[in-house]
């Protein structure tokens, strides 16, 4: 069985979508396995890392809960692994693919103090390393050169992710490639930036976020960016038109000037409504006419914002976006290389 662990650089770097996009492009049967995940929701009054739900549906794995053998808590300051953790872990692994694809801890350095870091489980398990960066200049490299070195000979290479093909596509090739080539670190492909895998939609929002649905509009609405409005009504609504891609405003709920600009949109998807405070009747009734979500929450505004905007890039990811995934990874990734280098370990 070829066993390859994608481990992220940094946060958000996209591992269980290149995981699946992967899964897509090799011959054979394909299992996963994320030896400790990260508690992004509930499974009979459990926490449960979602991720292995999405990948159980895809491969066409029957059991999702065997995928995650350990679900990580930050509660309440660190998490105390169970005196088996190793053992769960190894008898997690699938006997019967021709594929595993391993995926590591939210970011590369995650689990050093509990002992199950990327490093680690890698190395118990026996599997060379696959590195996911998204690229942000100088540093971003600094921090996938690090990483790489902790690594060693356990690396087969790095992958960079959601990357920009008009502006940072070309620096890569040009300048990063050869750089990290020279030093031994095999650039295993460049995955391309999709608009439409960095969506949430508004029931995600509203499950993340609870509160109260004054307005239900289209729950499967998609939503690309959130702003917060705390200007004026004429500037949100100059700002509004500026910016591209579906939106959801974030405001008070003693706002109606911002509440109407952003209901004039036709790019507005929804309006979280912060600080408890209830919208006059006749805001309620024009998103219901242009089925638009309304959520009352109890949240400040800029602590509604930050727990939105950090769905993006971290979301569960649908069915309908797997296709896109994989025909990115097919078209961004040298396959042939990656088999090589796997099959030679």
């Amino acid at each position: 069985m070829k066993r390859v662990y994608i481990a992220a650089v940094e946060e958000k770097a996209g591992k269980t979508s290149l995981i699946l996009g992967l899964a897509g492009s090799v011959e054979g049967k394909v299992s996963y396995l994320k030896p400790v995940g990260r508690a992004s929701g509930y499974r009979g009054g459990r926490p449960f890392d979602l991720d292995a739900e999405v990948a159980a549906e895809v491969l066409g794995i029957p059991d999702p809960e065997g995928l995650v053998p350990l679900v990580a808590l930050d509660y309440p300051r660190f998490w105390t692994p169970p005196e088996d953790a190793w053992e769960r872990i190894g008898s997690a692994v699938p006997e019967d693919a021709d594929w595993l694809f391993i995926e590591g801890r939210d970011w590369f350095g995650r689990g050093l103090l509990s002992g199950l870091s990327d490093l680690e489980i890698s190395r118990r398990l026996g599997s060379p390393v696959i590195l996911v960066a998204q690229y942000e200049g100088e540093a971003s490299v600094d921090r996938l050169i690090r990483a790489a070195s902790l690594v060693g000979e356990a690396l087969l290479g790095v992958i960079f992710n959601s990357v920009s093909v008009e502006t940072e596509l070309p620096e890569i090739r040009e300048m990063v490639i050869p750089i990290l080539e020279e030093r031994g670190i095999h650039v295993l492909g460049t995955v391309p930036f999709e608009r439409r895998l960095r969506s949430v939609t508004m029931s995600e929002v509203i499950e993340a976020l609870g509160g109260e649905v004054l307005v239900e509009g289209d729950p499967k609405a998609e939503v690309e960016r959130f702003l917060v409005g705390a200007m004026t009504g004429e500037s949100a609504l100059r700002y509004l038109r500026r910016i591209p891609g579906r939106l959801a405003v974030v405001t008070g709920g003693d706002r109606p000037d911002i509440q109407s600009a952003a209901l004039s949109c036709d790019r507005v998807k929804g309006l979280i409504l912060t600080g408890w405070l209830r919208p006059e009747r006749s805001i309620l009734a024009r998103a219901a006419e242009r089925n638009v979500t309304v959520v009352l929450v109890a949240h400040d505004t800029m602590t509604a914002a930050e727990m939105a905007e950090s769905l993006i890039g971290r979301a569960r990811i649908r069915p309908d976006q797997v296709k896109i995934i994989r025909e990115l990874v097919r078209e961004g990734v040298d396959h042939e290389r990656l088999e090589e280098l796997v099959s030679g370990r």
